[in-house]
Protein backbone atom coordinates (compact mmCIF):
# COMPACT_ATOMS: atom_id res chain seq x y z
CA UNK A 1 0.00 0.00 0.00
CA UNK A 2 1.09 3.57 -0.54
CA UNK A 3 2.46 5.75 2.27
CA UNK A 4 -0.18 8.10 3.64
CA UNK A 5 0.40 11.00 6.03
CA UNK A 6 -2.32 12.75 8.01
CA UNK A 7 -2.41 16.48 8.74
CA UNK A 8 -1.46 16.07 12.41
CA UNK A 9 1.71 14.16 11.48
CA UNK A 10 2.76 16.92 9.07
CA UNK A 11 2.24 19.56 11.76
CA UNK A 12 4.21 17.49 14.27
CA UNK A 13 7.06 17.33 11.77
CA UNK A 14 7.27 21.14 11.84
CA UNK A 15 5.21 22.08 8.78
CA UNK A 16 2.62 24.83 8.94
CA UNK A 17 -0.26 25.53 6.54
CA UNK A 18 1.95 27.60 4.25
CA UNK A 19 4.53 24.80 4.09
CA UNK A 20 1.85 22.25 3.26
CA UNK A 21 0.33 24.49 0.59
CA UNK A 22 3.76 25.02 -0.97
CA UNK A 23 4.40 21.27 -1.12
CA UNK A 24 0.98 20.65 -2.65
CA UNK A 25 1.78 23.25 -5.30
CA UNK A 26 5.22 21.90 -6.17
CA UNK A 27 4.00 18.28 -6.24
CA UNK A 28 6.07 16.94 -3.34
CA UNK A 29 2.75 16.27 -1.59
CA UNK A 30 -0.66 15.38 -3.02
CA UNK A 31 -3.99 15.48 -1.23
CA UNK A 32 -5.72 12.10 -1.20
CA UNK A 33 -8.70 13.41 0.73
CA UNK A 34 -9.24 16.11 3.33
CA UNK A 35 -6.58 15.80 6.03
CA UNK A 36 -4.76 12.90 4.32
CA UNK A 37 -1.75 13.32 2.02
CA UNK A 38 0.68 11.25 0.00
CA UNK A 39 4.33 11.99 -0.86
CA UNK A 40 3.57 10.73 -4.38
CA UNK A 41 2.36 13.04 -7.16
CA UNK A 42 -1.38 13.09 -7.87
CA UNK A 43 -2.66 10.81 -10.59
CA UNK A 44 -5.99 9.65 -11.97
CA UNK A 45 -5.37 5.92 -12.12
CA UNK A 46 -5.90 2.70 -10.19
CA UNK A 47 -3.09 3.29 -7.65
CA UNK A 48 -4.46 6.72 -6.79
CA UNK A 49 -7.94 5.31 -6.27
CA UNK A 50 -6.52 2.61 -4.01
CA UNK A 51 -4.85 5.35 -1.97
CA UNK A 52 -8.24 7.01 -1.63
CA UNK A 53 -9.70 3.69 -0.47
CA UNK A 54 -6.92 3.29 2.08
CA UNK A 55 -7.40 6.82 3.37
CA UNK A 56 -11.16 6.32 3.73
CA UNK A 57 -11.13 3.04 5.70
CA UNK A 58 -10.25 4.60 9.10
CA UNK A 59 -13.23 6.94 8.80
CA UNK A 60 -15.95 4.28 8.42
CA UNK A 61 -17.23 1.44 10.58
CA UNK A 62 -14.83 -1.55 10.54
CA UNK A 63 -17.64 -3.74 9.19
CA UNK A 64 -18.01 -1.61 6.03
CA UNK A 65 -16.84 -3.32 2.85
CA UNK A 66 -15.33 -1.87 -0.34
CA UNK A 67 -17.62 -2.76 -3.24
CA UNK A 68 -18.72 -2.11 -6.83
CA UNK A 69 -16.22 -0.15 -9.00
CA UNK A 70 -13.87 0.39 -6.06
CA UNK A 71 -13.81 -3.36 -5.47
CA UNK A 72 -13.19 -3.82 -9.19
CA UNK A 73 -10.11 -1.58 -8.86
CA UNK A 74 -8.91 -3.57 -5.83
CA UNK A 75 -9.31 -6.85 -7.74
CA UNK A 76 -7.73 -5.43 -10.90
CA UNK A 77 -10.81 -5.88 -13.09
CA UNK A 78 -11.34 -3.82 -16.26
CA UNK A 79 -13.50 -0.73 -15.75
CA UNK A 80 -14.75 1.91 -18.19
CA UNK A 81 -13.50 4.52 -15.73
CA UNK A 82 -12.52 4.73 -12.09
CA UNK A 83 -15.11 6.10 -9.67
CA UNK A 84 -14.50 9.59 -8.33
CA UNK A 85 -15.43 8.41 -4.82
CA UNK A 86 -14.95 5.25 -2.78
CA UNK A 87 -17.82 2.79 -3.19
CA UNK A 88 -18.68 0.76 -0.08
CA UNK A 89 -21.47 -1.35 1.41
CA UNK A 90 -22.67 -0.57 4.92
CA UNK A 91 -23.15 -3.62 7.17
CA UNK A 92 -24.34 -1.68 10.23
CA UNK A 93 -27.82 -0.16 10.65
CA UNK A 94 -28.28 2.96 8.58
CA UNK A 95 -29.19 4.25 5.16
CA UNK A 96 -27.28 4.55 1.93
CA UNK A 97 -25.65 7.92 1.43
CA UNK A 98 -23.51 9.61 -1.17
CA UNK A 99 -20.83 12.21 -1.19
CA UNK A 100 -17.93 13.54 -3.22
CA UNK A 101 -15.40 11.18 -1.60
CA UNK A 102 -17.49 8.28 -0.26
CA UNK A 103 -20.65 6.58 -1.47
CA UNK A 104 -22.05 4.17 1.12
CA UNK A 105 -24.65 1.71 -0.18
CA UNK A 106 -27.18 -0.29 1.80
CA UNK A 107 -27.03 -3.52 -0.21
CA UNK A 108 -27.58 -7.11 0.93
CA UNK A 109 -24.24 -8.83 1.50
CA UNK A 110 -23.57 -12.31 2.88
CA UNK A 111 -20.65 -13.08 5.17
CA UNK A 112 -19.07 -15.45 2.63
CA UNK A 113 -19.08 -12.63 0.05
CA UNK A 114 -16.47 -10.64 1.98
CA UNK A 115 -12.70 -11.12 1.81
CA UNK A 116 -9.54 -9.08 2.37
CA UNK A 117 -6.98 -7.96 -0.19
CA UNK A 118 -4.15 -6.92 2.07
CA UNK A 119 -5.76 -4.72 4.74
CA UNK A 120 -8.76 -3.82 2.56
CA UNK A 121 -12.11 -5.48 3.37
CA UNK A 122 -13.66 -6.01 -0.04
CA UNK A 123 -16.36 -8.03 -1.73
CA UNK A 124 -15.08 -11.34 -3.08
CA UNK A 125 -14.09 -11.57 -6.73
CA UNK A 126 -17.29 -13.39 -7.69
CA UNK A 127 -19.51 -10.94 -5.78
CA UNK A 128 -17.65 -8.00 -7.31
CA UNK A 129 -18.09 -9.43 -10.82
CA UNK A 130 -21.78 -10.06 -10.20
CA UNK A 131 -22.29 -6.50 -8.92
CA UNK A 132 -20.44 -4.92 -11.82
CA UNK A 133 -22.37 -7.06 -14.31
CA UNK A 134 -25.57 -5.62 -12.78
CA UNK A 135 -24.64 -1.96 -12.79
CA UNK A 136 -22.25 -1.42 -15.71
CA UNK A 137 -23.29 -1.15 -19.37
CA UNK A 138 -23.65 -4.63 -20.87
CA UNK A 139 -20.42 -4.21 -22.90
CA UNK A 140 -18.40 -3.72 -19.74
CA UNK A 141 -20.34 -6.35 -17.84
CA UNK A 142 -19.24 -8.86 -20.47
CA UNK A 143 -15.66 -7.54 -20.29
CA UNK A 144 -15.60 -7.98 -16.50
CA UNK A 145 -17.05 -11.50 -16.74
CA UNK A 146 -14.58 -12.44 -19.50
CA UNK A 147 -11.67 -11.16 -17.40
CA UNK A 148 -12.80 -13.17 -14.38
CA UNK A 149 -13.20 -16.35 -16.44
CA UNK A 150 -9.78 -15.88 -18.03
CA UNK A 151 -8.33 -15.53 -14.50
CA UNK A 152 -9.81 -18.92 -13.62
CA UNK A 153 -13.00 -17.97 -11.77
CA UNK A 154 -15.68 -20.56 -12.61
CA UNK A 155 -18.79 -19.13 -14.23
CA UNK A 156 -21.00 -21.04 -11.81
CA UNK A 157 -19.58 -19.18 -8.82
CA UNK A 158 -20.63 -15.85 -10.34
CA UNK A 159 -24.04 -17.25 -11.30
CA UNK A 160 -24.53 -18.54 -7.75
CA UNK A 161 -24.05 -15.01 -6.38
CA UNK A 162 -26.61 -13.67 -8.85
CA UNK A 163 -29.12 -16.34 -7.77
CA UNK A 164 -28.46 -15.64 -4.08
CA UNK A 165 -29.77 -12.06 -4.37
CA UNK A 166 -33.07 -12.18 -6.30
CA UNK A 167 -34.15 -8.71 -5.16
CA UNK A 168 -31.15 -6.72 -6.37
CA UNK A 169 -31.55 -4.44 -9.35
CA UNK A 170 -29.99 -5.25 -12.69
CA UNK A 171 -30.21 -9.05 -12.47
CA UNK A 172 -31.44 -9.52 -16.08
CA UNK A 173 -28.43 -7.53 -17.29
CA UNK A 174 -26.09 -9.62 -15.13
CA UNK A 175 -27.58 -12.87 -16.44
CA UNK A 176 -27.17 -11.60 -20.02
CA UNK A 177 -23.53 -10.68 -19.39
CA UNK A 178 -22.88 -14.14 -17.95
CA UNK A 179 -24.52 -15.89 -20.90
CA UNK A 180 -22.38 -13.86 -23.31
CA UNK A 181 -19.07 -14.30 -21.47
CA UNK A 182 -16.32 -16.56 -22.78
CA UNK A 183 -12.96 -17.79 -21.54
CA UNK A 184 -9.96 -16.42 -23.44
CA UNK A 185 -10.57 -12.69 -23.91
CA UNK A 186 -7.47 -10.75 -22.87
CA UNK A 187 -8.76 -7.16 -23.03
CA UNK A 188 -11.99 -5.16 -22.91
CA UNK A 189 -11.52 -4.36 -26.61
CA UNK A 190 -11.67 -8.09 -27.40
CA UNK A 191 -14.77 -8.60 -25.24
CA UNK A 192 -16.60 -5.63 -26.74
CA UNK A 193 -15.65 -6.68 -30.27
CA UNK A 194 -16.99 -10.19 -29.69
CA UNK A 195 -20.26 -8.76 -28.35
CA UNK A 196 -20.57 -6.69 -31.54
CA UNK A 197 -20.12 -9.85 -33.64
CA UNK A 198 -23.06 -11.42 -31.80
CA UNK A 199 -25.22 -8.30 -32.09
CA UNK A 200 -24.71 -7.95 -35.83
CA UNK A 201 -25.02 -11.62 -36.73
CA UNK A 202 -21.41 -12.43 -37.58
CA UNK A 203 -20.15 -15.97 -36.97
CA UNK A 204 -18.67 -16.28 -33.49
CA UNK A 205 -14.87 -16.66 -33.73
CA UNK A 206 -12.43 -18.81 -31.82
CA UNK A 207 -10.53 -16.81 -29.21
CA UNK A 208 -6.73 -16.71 -29.02
CA UNK A 209 -6.60 -18.58 -32.32
CA UNK A 210 -3.30 -20.30 -33.17
CA UNK A 211 -2.12 -20.23 -36.78
CA UNK A 212 -0.12 -23.33 -37.76
CA UNK A 213 2.01 -23.63 -40.90
CA UNK A 214 2.39 -26.75 -43.11
CA UNK A 215 5.26 -27.94 -40.91
CA UNK A 216 2.98 -28.00 -37.88
CA UNK A 217 4.70 -24.97 -36.35
CA UNK A 218 2.66 -22.28 -34.60
CA UNK A 219 3.62 -19.08 -36.43
CA UNK A 220 1.27 -16.74 -34.60
CA UNK A 221 -1.70 -16.30 -32.34
CA UNK A 222 -4.53 -13.89 -33.09
CA UNK A 223 -7.27 -12.44 -30.93
CA UNK A 224 -9.93 -14.00 -33.17
CA UNK A 225 -10.03 -16.74 -35.75
CA UNK A 226 -12.63 -17.99 -38.23
CA UNK A 227 -10.95 -21.24 -39.40
CA UNK A 228 -13.61 -22.06 -41.99
CA UNK A 229 -12.93 -18.74 -43.71
CA UNK A 230 -9.17 -18.76 -43.04
CA UNK A 231 -9.58 -15.32 -41.50
CA UNK A 232 -7.97 -13.92 -38.38
CA UNK A 233 -8.86 -10.70 -36.61
CA UNK A 234 -6.93 -8.49 -34.23
CA UNK A 235 -8.09 -5.48 -32.24
CA UNK A 236 -5.36 -3.06 -31.27
CA UNK A 237 -7.33 -1.30 -28.53
CA UNK A 238 -5.06 1.43 -27.12
CA UNK A 239 -1.96 -0.53 -28.02
CA UNK A 240 1.13 1.26 -29.29
CA UNK A 241 4.35 -0.19 -30.66
CA UNK A 242 6.34 1.74 -28.08
CA UNK A 243 4.56 -0.01 -25.20
CA UNK A 244 5.88 -3.38 -26.36
CA UNK A 245 9.49 -2.38 -26.84
CA UNK A 246 12.18 -4.46 -25.19
CA UNK A 247 15.39 -2.86 -23.87
CA UNK A 248 17.41 -1.64 -26.83
CA UNK A 249 14.55 -2.17 -29.30
CA UNK A 250 13.37 0.73 -31.46
CA UNK A 251 9.82 1.30 -32.74
CA UNK A 252 11.09 0.37 -36.19
CA UNK A 253 12.32 -2.98 -34.81
CA UNK A 254 8.88 -3.67 -33.33
CA UNK A 255 7.14 -2.74 -36.59
CA UNK A 256 9.42 -5.01 -38.63
CA UNK A 257 8.89 -7.87 -36.19
CA UNK A 258 5.13 -7.48 -36.56
CA UNK A 259 5.41 -7.38 -40.35
CA UNK A 260 7.42 -10.61 -40.33
CA UNK A 261 4.75 -12.19 -38.13
CA UNK A 262 2.02 -11.07 -40.53
CA UNK A 263 3.93 -12.47 -43.51
CA UNK A 264 4.20 -15.85 -41.79
CA UNK A 265 0.48 -15.84 -41.07
CA UNK A 266 -0.42 -14.87 -44.64
CA UNK A 267 1.86 -17.62 -45.95
CA UNK A 268 -0.47 -20.16 -44.32
CA UNK A 269 -3.33 -18.87 -46.47
CA UNK A 270 -4.97 -16.73 -43.82
CA UNK A 271 -6.17 -13.17 -44.33
CA UNK A 272 -5.78 -10.64 -41.50
CA UNK A 273 -8.24 -7.93 -40.59
CA UNK A 274 -7.41 -5.30 -37.95
CA UNK A 275 -9.37 -2.63 -36.12
CA UNK A 276 -8.88 -0.21 -33.26
CA UNK A 277 -10.64 0.73 -30.02
CA UNK A 278 -12.98 3.22 -31.68
CA UNK A 279 -14.12 0.70 -34.29
CA UNK A 280 -14.66 -1.94 -31.60
CA UNK A 281 -17.16 0.43 -30.00
CA UNK A 282 -18.87 1.21 -33.34
CA UNK A 283 -20.97 -1.87 -34.05
CA UNK A 284 -22.03 -1.05 -37.65
CA UNK A 285 -18.48 -0.09 -38.65
CA UNK A 286 -17.00 -3.26 -37.14
CA UNK A 287 -19.72 -5.44 -38.69
CA UNK A 288 -19.03 -3.94 -42.12
CA UNK A 289 -15.25 -4.36 -41.77
CA UNK A 290 -15.27 -7.97 -40.58
CA UNK A 291 -18.34 -8.92 -42.64
CA UNK A 292 -16.63 -7.74 -45.83
CA UNK A 293 -13.53 -9.76 -44.98
CA UNK A 294 -15.64 -12.87 -44.33
CA UNK A 295 -17.49 -12.46 -47.64
CA UNK A 296 -14.20 -11.95 -49.50
CA UNK A 297 -12.72 -15.10 -47.98
CA UNK A 298 -15.89 -17.06 -48.62
CA UNK A 299 -15.73 -16.20 -52.32
CA UNK A 300 -11.97 -16.80 -52.55
CA UNK A 301 -12.30 -20.24 -50.97
CA UNK A 302 -15.38 -21.18 -52.97
CA UNK A 303 -17.48 -21.86 -49.89
CA UNK A 304 -21.13 -22.68 -50.45
CA UNK A 305 -24.07 -21.51 -48.45
CA UNK A 306 -25.06 -17.99 -47.53
CA UNK A 307 -23.16 -15.92 -45.03
CA UNK A 308 -25.87 -14.38 -42.89
CA UNK A 309 -24.87 -10.86 -41.80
Amino acid sequence: MSTLINHATLVQSGLNRTDISRRLKDGSLSRVRRGVYSPEPPAIDTPSHLMLVEATLPLVAPSSVVAYESAGAVHGLPLPELPTCVQMIRRTPGHADGGTVLRMRDTALHDDEVTHVGPIPVTTLERTVADLARVLPIEWGVAVCDAALTRGLPLERIAAVVRAHPRLRGLPRARSALSLSRFGAESPAESISRLQFIRYGLPEPQLQYEIIDHHGVVVGRADFGWPEYRLVGEVDGRWKYGELLRPGQSPQDAIMKEKRRENLIRATGHWIVRWDWNTANDGPALAELVGSALRMQREALGLTGALSL
